[in-house]
């Protein structure tokens, strides 16, 4: 589902953005450059702003950096060097240091009041990693392994919506969120777990 979600919506993103990304490589700014920025951006901004419990503004600004990663890509394949293994693993690690960022923002912040979902966090931030390493693990070894149901823009949208809700004084937002991530994050490795399986039998 969540695949299917992202390919509808690639080429029209793609044309909404293609000015843009005329304009960065012109002006020489670099995809790992893009990446780097929009990376430590919200990195900083989540560990800033969540851990003070500012989750509504957080979510401004993450997202912010978040979209980043909506040019990174494009203006590698629009610049005279291409896309790069380098810029690739760069973007995806910088990605998971993002992803670690907003949940430990978030679990600081509720260490302080030692709150009972706490433990739904840990879940969380550990099945949605799993998640990423499941699949860098199976294309080591020449397997593809995309899908389920919850890859990493569902993840990050139910936990930014979440954030934001709870922000705005919403009760019980943050809860079923982060729930929902665990439940659906557990899903997704099982999931791909499968796949791997089933590609080797």
């Amino acid at each position: 589902m969540g695949i299917m979600l992202q390919r509808s919506l690639r080429d029209p993103v793609a044309r909404i953005i293609q000015p843009f990304v005329r304009f960065l490589v012109k002006i020489g700014l670099t995809a790992n450059i893009i990446s780097t920025l929009g990376g430590l951006g919200s990195t900083i901004a989540a560990l800033y702003f969540f851990s003070k419990g500012e989750f509504f503004v957080g979510v401004l600004v993450v997202a912010f950096f978040v979209l980043f990663d909506l040019f990174d890509g494009a203006v590698a394949r629009a610049s005279q060097s291409g896309e790069s293994k380098w810029g690739a693993l760069l973007d995806s690690t910088l990605d998971r240091i993002s992803d670690a960022a907003v949940f430990i923002g978030g679990l600081l912040f509720f260490l302080k009041t030692s709150d009972s979902l706490i433990i739904i966090f840990l879940i969380a931030a550990t099945a949605s990693f799993l998640v990423s390493y499941i699949k860098a693990r199976a294309e080591s070894l020449s397997i593809k392994c995309d899908g389920g149901i919850a890859e990493r823009s569902e993840r990050l949208i139910i936990v930014l919506v979440a954030y934001g809700l709870h922000g705005l004084g919403l009760n019980y937002a943050m809860a079923i969120g982060m729930w929902l991530v665990a439940i659906l994050s557990i899903v997704t490795v099982l999931q791909r777990m499968m796949i791997v399986y089933k590609a080797v039998k």
